[in-house]
């Protein structure tokens, strides 16, 4: 029995298994539920973490769009890091652009 030392396993293990590996992305899509859609309970502005209901769950969400998502709105899940859904507006009518407001103009 020939002798190899651990380094030399891995290298040969590592060299092995990366032919087999090929990313699935219609395997991601179902253990990570791409494309769901998700409920905004608290609402979410850009860059911070709100809260959203997914399969009958609460989860930590984010949105990276530059808008405001009120509670009630329903947003699409586009990816997730961990335990935190990132998530993007469903409809515009359900989101509040953040832009400047002009002279004179009402808030909303």
């Amino acid at each position: 029995m020939k002798c190899v030392s651990g380094l030399q396993f891995w290298k040969s293990f590592f060299s092995i298994a990366d032919a087999y590996h090929q990313p699935d992305f219609e395997i991601a899509e179902k253990v990570y539920e791409l494309g769901q859609i998700a409920q905004v309970c608290e609402k979410l502005r850009p860059g911070q973490l709100g809260q959203v209901e997914f399969r009958g769950s609460w989860w930590t969400a984010l949105c990276l769009d530059n808008v405001v998502l009120l509670p009630g709105a329903s947003v699409r899940v586009v990816d997730r890091v961990e335990l935190i859904l990132v998530v993007e507006p469903l409809a515009t009518a359900q989101v509040r652009a953040l832009r400047p407001k002009k002279r004179g103009e009402i808030a909303a």
